[in-house]
């Protein structure tokens, strides 16, 4: 197990902020997943850990997205809050259809987040202006997608 969890820390410190980011969906996703089994099996107590760990993560990715009018930041943060609230109806109610909903939606997110990074790393190891830029950036400013404007000032934090 400890080559496991070394392994688990190496790769988050070595990864990006949008990879940090993607693995964060990916554990709500295998928790949320986890709690649907335990609902289709009738058991109720089994499901409450993973479900409530699940609505941690999301309840944090809401949170790093960054406060501004920014129109990515509003879709975020409206995707974001409807997963929670969704899963939070799953936890409330042992309602398998919200739970289902929200991983329909996360599911989506994660693949979205994926192919970003894929074209992240792509443009890195391209040497592209995109992929250089990053740098300059920090980790609070993912590199701009091709055809997709970031705001100046606002945009995502992936700390979360």
């Amino acid at each position: 197990m400890a080559a496991r969890s070394d392994y688990l820390e190496q790769r988050i410190r070595t990864a990006s902020p949008a990879q940090l980011h993607l693995m964060l969906i990916e554990g709500a996703l295998r928790l949320a997943g986890q709690a649907d089994k335990a609902y289709e099996a009738n058991d109720v107590d089994s499901a409450t850990q993973p479900l409530l760990r699940a609505m941690d993560i999301t309840s944090e990715l809401l949170a790093g997205v960054r406060h501004s009018e920014e129109d990515i930041n509003v879709k975020l943060a409206a995707i974001y809050h409807f997963c929670f609230t969704r899963l939070t109806m799953a936890y409330v109610n042992t309602d398998r259809e919200k739970l289902a909903e929200a991983i329909r939606v996360l599911g989506i997110e994660r693949d979205t987040w994926r192919l970003a990074c894929e074209k992240i790393g792509a443009d890195s190891e391209a040497g592209s202006p995109a992929a250089k830029s990053e740098a300059v950036k920090g980790p609070h400013r993912p590199a701009p997608l091709a055809g997709v404007e970031m705001p100046a000032e606002g945009g995502l934090s992936l700390e979360a």
